[in-house]
């Protein structure tokens, strides 16, 4: 299919397409530092809300309670994560970064920065924000409902 084709400029598709694109590269910077996609996606939700309710962590993951907490065992022993009870819900724990995790974070993110900047080699800064504006719109339209 060409540039051209209305199916290579659908806007769900692209969006799709661009994101699987991003995932896959990032698998591939991070390899070496022995982390799944799961792992890392774990982390980094965590660096986003350090401390969220497990039960949140899940729902903001789109995973099942029992596979977060097989990968939150797999991450507490290495000792990268670690939960503690909630002080609101004694049924519920939070889930916190170790410092342990600190220089791993500081290398996940700098390899990030690094993606970022081949994903948005060409554009304007002017353009990504106006972008990241409207991808924002689209979340916020789509989580409305």
């Amino acid at each position: 299919m060409s540039d051209d084709d209305p199916h290579n400029r659908n806007l769900e598709f692209l969006i799709t397409e661009v994101a699987r694109l991003i995932t896959r590269e990032y698998d591939r910077r991070v390899r070496d530092l022995n982390l799944t996609r799961s792992q890392w996606r774990v982390l980094v939700y965590l660096i986003r809300s350090d401390g969220v309710n497990q039960t949140e962590l899940a729902e903001l993951l789109d995973i099942g309670k029992v596979a977060l907490g097989d990968l939150l065992d797999r991450l507490e022993s290495k000792g990268w994560v670690e939960r503690r009870p909630d002080l609101q819900d004694r049924r519920a724990k939070r889930v916190y970064l170790t410092d342990e995790v600190r220089p791993l974070i500081i290398e996940m993110t700098e390899r990030a920065r690094v993606m970022h900047r081949q994903l948005t080699r060409g554009m304007a800064k002017e353009d990504q924000e106006r972008f990241v504006a409207m991808l924002q719109d689209a979340k916020a339209n789509l989580a409305a409902g």
